[in-house]
C-alpha cells in the first residue's frame, strides 16, 4: 500500500509541475504547488484504498456467511424429524 501512495504522490507532483510549466509559471511556485498536490493526492488515495479494502473484506465475509448459511440449510433439510409418540399411535 505504501508503494501505491508514493506513486499517487509522484503522479500528483509531476502533473502539477508539468501543468505549471505549460502555463509558464515561476519554478518556485510550481514546486510548492507540486508538493502540496503530492500530499493531497497521497492522502486521497490512501483514504480511497482503505474504503476499497474494507469493502472487499466485507464482501468476502458476506460470501463466507452465505455459504455457511446454505450449508446449514442443507443439513436441516436433509434431517428427518422424529415422529412423536402421539402421531405414531394415532392418538391426539
Amino acid at each position: 500500500m505504501r508503494l501505491i501512495i508514493v506513486i499517487a504522490g509522484a503522479f500528483g507532483f509531476i502533473t502539477v509541475i508539468l501543468g505549471s510549466m505549460a502555463w509558464n509559471r515561476p519554478f518556485d511556485v510550481s514546486l510548492v504547488n507540486g508538493i502540496i498536490s503530492a500530499f493531497v493526492a497521497a492522502i486521497l488515495l490512501r483514504w480511497w484504498m482503505r474504503i476499497w479494502i474494507l469493502s472487499l473484506d466485507q464482501v468476502s465475509r458476506q460470501d463466507e456467511m452465505s455459504i455457511r448459511l446454505d450449508e446449514i440449510e442443507a443439513q436441516i433439510s436433509t434431517e428427518t424429524p422424529e415422529p412423536n409418540s402421539s402421531e405414531s399411535s394415532g392418538r391426539l
